[in-house]
C-alpha cells in the first residue's frame, strides 16, 4: 500500500470508527460460556422471534401483500408483524460486504483483530441501515395499502425497529449462543411452518372444515374408510412422502466429499486429507437465486399495484404470477400443474440450475475458496500432496482437478433439486428444506463434536 492510499484509508477508518462507535452493541462474554448455557440462549432468543412474529403492526387497516413472499423462506418473514423483515437486512448486508471485500472496493484486513472488528461493524452498519431502507421502501411501494404520509412514516418505523430487534438477536446468539441467529432463524421457520402443513387440526373454512394438517386428515380419511392422498391446496400425504425423501436427498448430498490426499512437510510420516464437500459452496447459490426472484418479483408487484404498469409482470386478484417474465421465474407447484404447465416448469428448471450453477462459482471466488486460495492456506500449514514435493503449484494443479467441477456439479444439484422439491409441493418448499436440513445437520456435527458434550449423549447422538 502506498503512502497516498494510506492517507485515505487512515480518515475512512475514523469515519466508519465513529459510526460504528455510536451502534447498540450486545457485550461480548467474558469467559468461556458453557454448552448448556449456549444452547439456553440460543432458545430463548428463537422463542423471541417467534413471538415477534405473531405481533402485527399497529394501525395497518387494509390487508398487506407480501411483495417477498419469493424469499419469505430464505428470509424467515412473516407479512405484516415485527418480523416483516426477517433476516432480510442482515443476509443483504451480509452478501455486499462479501462482496466488496471481494472484489476489493473496500478492503478490510481480516487477518487481524482490529480489521475483523472493523469489518463487522461495517456489516452492522449497513443491516441497520438496510432495516429501515426495506422498511421504507416496503410501506411506500404498498404492499400495506394507501395511507396518509404521516401514518407511512409511522408503519415504517414499525418494521424497521423490528428489523433492528432481528440484527441485535443475530448477535446475541453468534455471541452468547450456539450456532449462528440467522440459521437458527432460518431453520426454526422453515421447521415451524412444517410442523403446522403436518400436525394442525385447526380446519379450514375455505375448504369444507377440513383439517390444514396432512396427517390428521389423512387419519381421517382412514377412519372414514376413504383414504384421501391429494388435495387441492392443501398439504397432503403424497406431499409428506415427497418432503421425507427431499430431507434424505439433502443428508445424503451433506456426507457426500472427495479428499485430496495429504502429507505434513514438517512431521514426515504423517498423512491426512483434504476433504472438499460435494456441496461445496453450500446452499448460497439457492439463497442468491431465490433473492434474485424475489427482488424482481417485488419490483413487478410495486409497478403492478402502485403504478398499474406490467412492464415487468402481470398478476391476478390473489396476488399471484398471471403473466410476463414473472410468471416463468415461479414455479407451478404440484405435480398437476407441472404436468399442465410443462414449458413453464422446464424455463423455470434451466433458470434456477444455471443461476445456482454460476453462483456456486462466483461464492467461492469472492469467499477464497478456489484451488489458489485453498493451495495457500494449505502450504502455510504444512501439508502437501502425497507423492510430490511442497510445491504450491502442485498443490493448486491438484485441487483445480476437483474444486471446479465439484463447485458446479454441486450448483446443478442443489438448484435441481430445490427446483424439484417446489414441483412436488414438497412442505416447507424446496429452498426451505434445502437451508433447514442443511443447517440443522451442520449443527448437529458442530454439536457431536463439541468437547464439553457428555461421552454418552455423544454415543446416542453418533447413533
Amino acid at each position: 500500500m502506498n503512502d497516498a492510499e494510506l492517507e485515505l484509508k487512515l480518515p475512512l477508518n475514523k469515519i466508519l470508527d465513529s459510526f460504528i462507535g455510536i451502534l447498540p452493541e450486545v457485550e461480548a462474554p467474558k469467559e468461556k460460556i458453557p454448552l448448556k448455557k449456549m444452547v439456553l440462549w440460543s432458545a430463548v432468543i428463537l422463542i423471541i422471534y417467534f413471538i415477534l412474529g405473531e405481533i402485527t403492526i399497529y394501525g395497518v387497516t387494509q390487508e398487506a401483500q407480501d411483495y417477498f413472499s419469493f424469499v419469505k423462506v430464505v428470509f424467515a418473514s412473516r407479512i405484516g408483524t415485527l418480523t416483516t423483515l426477517g433476516i432480510g437486512p442482515v443476509v443483504t448486508a451480509g452478501i455486499f460486504m462479501q462482496l466488496f471485500q471481494g472484489a476489493e472496493i473496500f478492503h478490510f484486513d481480516l487477518t487481524s483483530h482490529e480489521g475483523r472488528a472493523r469489518f463487522q461493524g461495517a456489516q452492522k452498519f449497513l443491516a441497520i441501515f438496510l432495516c429501515f431502507f426495506e422498511a421504507a421502501v416496503y410501506v411506500f411501494a404498498g404492499a400495506f395499502g394507501g395511507y396518509r404520509m404521516g401514518i407511512e412514516i409511522f408503519l415504517m418505523l414499525q418494521i424497521a425497529l423490528g428489523g433492528v430487534l432481528i440484527v441485535l438477536m443475530d448477535e446475541v446468539v453468534t455471541k452468547w449462543g450456539f450456532g449462528s441467529g440467522i440459521s437458527l432463524f432460518i431453520a426454526g421457520g422453515v421447521s415451524k411452518d412444517i410442523f403446522w402443513k403436518l400436525f394442525s387440526v385447526e380446519q379450514s373454512a375455505a375448504h369444507g372444515g377440513e383439517y390444514i394438517g396432512a396427517v390428521p386428515s389423512f387419519i381421517k380419511s382412514l377412519i372414514d374408510g376413504n383414504p384421501v392422498w391429494m388435495r387441492f391446496q392443501l398439504p397432503d400425504i403424497v406431499q409428506v412422502l415427497f418432503t421425507v425423501a427431499i430431507f434424505l436427498i439433502v443428508i445424503y448430498f451433506e456426507t457426500l466429499w472427495v479428499e485430496v490426499p495429504l502429507s505434513s512437510g514438517r512431521f514426515r510420516g504423517k498423512r491426512g486429507g483434504y476433504p472438499i464437500k460435494f456441496i461445496y459452496a453450500s446452499v448460497i447459490p439457492v439463497i442468491f437465486t431465490i433473492s434474485v426472484f424475489g427482488m424482481y418479483g417485488f419490483f413487478a408487484k410495486s409497478l403492478a399495484s402502485r403504478f398499474d404498469i406490467g412492464i415487468l409482470g402481470t398478476f391476478d386478484t390473489a396476488g399471484n404470477a398471471a403473466g410476463g417474465i414473472i410468471y416463468y421465474i415461479t414455479p407451478p407447484r404440484g405435480i398437476l400443474n407441472v404436468m399442465n404447465e410443462p414449458i413453464r416448469a422446464a424455463v423455470y428448471l434451466v433458470v434456477v440450475v444455471v443461476l445456482c450453477a454460476l453462483f456456486a462459482i462466483l461464492w467461492i471466488d469472492i469467499t477464497a475458496m478456489d484451488s489458489k486460495a485453498v493451495a495457500k492456506r494449505i502450504q502455510q500449514s504444512g501439508g502437501q500432496v502425497v507423492g510430490f514435493q511442497r510445491d504450491i503449484r502442485v498443490l493448486e494443479m491438484v485441487l483445480d482437478k476437483h474444486i471446479p467441477q465439484i463447485t458446479v456439479l454441486g450448483g446443478i444439484a442443489i438448484g435441481l433439486l430445490a427446483a424439484t422439491a417446489d414441483f412436488t409441493s414438497a412442505l416447507g418448499t424446496g429452498t426451505g428444506i434445502l437451508l433447514a436440513v442443511s443447517i440443522v445437520y451442520r449443527m448437529y456435527m458442530d454439536l457431536v463434536r463439541h468437547p464439553e458434550l457428555p461421552e454418552r449423549m455423544r454415543r446416542m447422538l453418533a447413533v
